[in-house]
């Protein structure tokens, strides 16, 4: 499986089959994951982590507090 990137005007091919998102609410400061999986009909999202909540960053229904992460599917 390859990921084809759109950016700048150009386009980047990385083989990967599987990629994590991270990054870090700007007000509330608190890190955010997200781990994508590549398949023939598109991306899938595998797993969301946020550490911790605040305004605007309920964890969903389901979510488990597992090592201070709300891990949802």
């Amino acid at each position: 499986m390859s990921l084809c990137i759109l950016t700048a005007g150009k386009t980047v091919t990385l083989a990967a089959a599987a990629f994590t998102l991270s990054w870090t609410h700007s007000v509330e400061r608190t890190r955010w994951q997200e781990d994508w999986k590549v398949s023939p009909t598109g991306l899938h999202v595998v797993e969301a982590r946020v550490k911790g909540s605040g305004a605007g960053m309920e964890p969903p229904e389901g979510s488990v507090l597992r090592e201070g992460w709300w891990v949802y599917q």
